[in-house]
């Protein structure tokens, strides 16, 4: 007989924070947690926070739904603005980005399918402390499929 999910209540700014590019990013379930469906995140943004660059993931498809504030998210060079209760699929393969160029926090729940992000975001967060080394995070990004998008 196969174990059940457990099921549990996540309240706003609960799970793992592995905050990294500048915004708390608390993983909330993992791969692990939903027998390999998906993964889900909660994304606090600070205000005015410039977010990460462009980037395309080759093994997730996201979606996001706006919880408090406003996000703007550039998806294949067509901008968003997300509010209260909008969402946004981002397929694999398409180039996005997102950012809070707004004076309030946003937070962002981010379902993430197939799973495994969080070894990503993980990976980031063991970085050693002070200035980025361009060299290391773009090792992780192939590691994890991801690549930053080149600018025409």
């Amino acid at each position: 007989m196969e174990t059940p999910v457990k099921h549990h209540v996540y309240r706003s700014g609960e799970g793992t924070n592995v905050g990294a590019i500048g915004l708390g990013i608390y993983t909330r379930l993992t791969g692990a947690d939903t027998k390999g469906a998906y993964s889900l995140f909660e994304y606090v943004v600070p205000p005015n926070l410039g977010g990460p660059p462009t980037h395309v993931h080759s093994r997730e498809d996201e979606l996001f739904t706006c919880v408090q504030g406003r996000v703007v998210v550039e998806l294949d060079g067509e901008e968003h603005v997300l509010g209260p209760g909008d969402s946004l699929l981002m397929p694999r393969g398409v180039p996005h980005m997102f950012h809070n160029p707004f004076d309030e926090e946003t937070r962002v729940v981010a379902v993430v399918s197939p799973p495994g992000l969080e070894n990503y975001y993980q990976a980031l967060s063991e970085l050693p402390p002070g200035p980025r080394d361009m060299k290391l995070v773009a090792e992780i990004m192939v590691e994890h499929g991801l690549s930053l998008q080149k600018k025409p």
